[in-house]
């Protein structure tokens, strides 16, 4: 259990890395190291053979976010490791779909929307929408950004 991947953590954080009794929910602030906390648990998995890296999965709201996380992993292992998913929530999503789109009757080519897109057709079909709960009262365009907003 030396591992060096715990060595700069505070009490707190190598608890977290090294949990393996179920779930395990991480609430802290910003900058207090929960992606630290989340790479270095990627890393000591895989290092304590706990999992493989196709196993494990890593998801985040911003490509920015994920490269980070992906980068810090792998300078964290001995080797680089393909198998591994660590990405944004809509890259995952994406993947899962291109991978089943037969599965599910979509085309392998299917394309995904553009935001911009997406606002010209909602625009365009606004009228139609059988809206109960959540339709327009004011202004339409705020209206539309917050329906993409809810629905992406």
């Amino acid at each position: 259990m030396d591992s060096l991947l715990l060595k700069n953590l505070n009490q707190q954080q190598k608890q977290a890395v090294i949990h393996d009794k179920g779930p395990l929910l991480i609430v802290a602030g910003a900058g207090t190291g929960k992606t630290t906390v989340i790479t270095n648990r990627i890393a000591y998995l895989i290092e304590q053979k706990k999992a493989k890296p196709e196993e494990i999965l890593a998801v985040t709201f911003t490509d920015k976010a994920a490269g980070e996380m992906e980068e810090r992993v792998d300078r964290m292992l001995p080797y680089g490791y393909i198998d591994l998913w660590i990405s944004t929530f809509h890259s995952f999503c994406e993947r899962v779909l291109r991978n089943h789109a037969l599965d599910i009757g979509l085309s392998t080519d299917f394309k995904l929307v553009d935001p911009i897109t997406a606002w010209m057709l909602i625009s365009q079909s606004l009228e139609k929408f059988d809206l109960n709960y959540y339709r327009p009262l004011g202004n339409q365009t705020k209206f539309i950004h917050a329906l993409i907003n809810h629905f992406s």
